[in-house]
C-alpha cells in the first residue's frame, strides 16, 4: 500500500506540474519568428492538456473498486497516449514568445489549481482504502502514466514554462 502511495504521488505531482513549472524560452532565453506562427498551435495543444488533466482527475476520482480501478486504469492509459501525442506535436513546433507562453501558463495555473483541489488527501485516502487487487491496477496504471508524463513533460516544459 505505501509503494502505491509514493507512486500516486509521484504521478499526480508529475501531471500536475507539468503546467507549473518556471524557465527561460531556450538555452539563450530566446524565441524565433516563427514561434509566433506556431503560438496559435501550441495554445490548442494546452487546451488540450488541461481537458486532459480534468479527466484524469475525474476519472482516478471515481476509483471505488476492482471493477472501477479497471475502468479507470483503461482511460489513464488513454489519457497518457494523448499526452504522448500531444508532446509530439509540439516537437516541431518553435518555442512561443515569452508573452504567448505567459499567457497559457495563467490559463494552466488556473487549472492545476482545480486539479489539486480534487485530488485532496481525502483523494489519496480513498485510494489506499482500496482493495489490493484494486490498488495493483491503480498502481500499475499511474507508474505506466508517471512514465509517459516523464517524457512528454520534457517537451512541455520546452513549450510552457515561463520565466520568473
Amino acid at each position: 500500500m505505501k509503494r502505491l502511495s509514493i507512486i500516486t504521488n509521484l504521478a499526480i505531482s508529475l501531471f500536475l506540474s507539468a503546467c507549473d513549472k518556471n524557465h527561460t524560452a531556450d538555452s539563450n532565453g530566446n524565441s524565433s519568428e516563427s514561434s509566433q506562427n506556431d503560438g496559435a498551435r501550441q495554445e490548442e495543444i494546452a487546451n488540450k492538456i488541461m481537458d486532459s488533466m480534468g479527466e484524469f482527475a475525474k476519472a482516478v476520482s471515481a476509483v471505488s473498486d476492482t471493477k472501477t480501478a479497471r475502468s479507470t486504469a483503461n482511460k489513464i492509459n488513454k489519457i497518457g497516449d494523448r499526452f504522448s501525442n500531444m508532446a509530439k506535436e509540439l516537437e516541431p513546433l518553435g518555442v512561443a514568445t515569452q508573452e504567448m507562453r505567459e499567457s497559457i501558463h495563467q490559463k494552466m495555473a488556473a487549472r492545476e489549481a482545480e486539479m489539486k483541489e480534487v485530488m485532496n488527501d481525502k483523494f489519496m485516502k480513498s485510494v489506499q482504502s482500496l482493495n489490493p487487487e484494486a490498488q495493483k491496477i491503480m498502481e500499475k496504471a499511474f507508474q505506466d502514466f508517471f512514465e509517459v508524463m516523464e517524457q512528454a513533460g520534457k517537451e512541455f516544459d520546452r513549450h510552457f514554462k515561463v520565466k520568473n
